[in-house]
């Protein structure tokens, strides 16, 4: 129910008929994932290309494979600033996080990405971005 209820509060923040949309929106275009070796002690950080002074919600999309054709249960956070740290009983689960929606209050979010973890040479776990798209409108 809690799911639902969260859903339902992003669904009215990203309705343009619900919220106006402000005019001093930027949407987001780039979010960037950490380059540093991910030792699954400290969440993996997500920046978003919005001022750092804007709160934003986010919806991450956590995948069992890479190729994303599957179902998911979302996952619901919301920040103070334009980056988010994913927990890592999320990022050690799961091989792909997608960004179904990253945006403030009123700010339509029309970005798709998604992260995966590779290991390196180096035997270093590290996040790339497998993809970034506009979604279907």
């Amino acid at each position: 129910m809690k799911k639902l209820l969260a859903l339902a509060a992003i669904a009215l923040a990203c309705s343009e008929k619900k919220v106006d949309k402000r005019d001093n929106c930027v949407p987001v275009e780039q979010v960037a994932v950490s380059p540093d070796c991910y030792a699954g002690t400290d969440g993996l950080l997500l920046t978003a290309d919005s001022p750092s002074s804007i709160a934003l919600d986010w919806v991450l999309a956590p995948l069992k494979d890479t190729s994303g054709a599957q179902t998911y249960v979302p996952y619901y956070a919301s920040t103070t600033s334009n980056q988010l740290v994913v927990p890592d009983s999320i990022v050690r689960k799961y091989p792909k996080i997608g960004v179904m929606f990253v945006g403030a209050y009123g700010c339509p979010s029309d970005m798709y990405f998604s992260f995966v973890r590779r290991m390196g040479a180096d035997s270093c776990a590290r996040w790339y971005l497998q993809e970034r798209f506009l979604k279907d409108g």
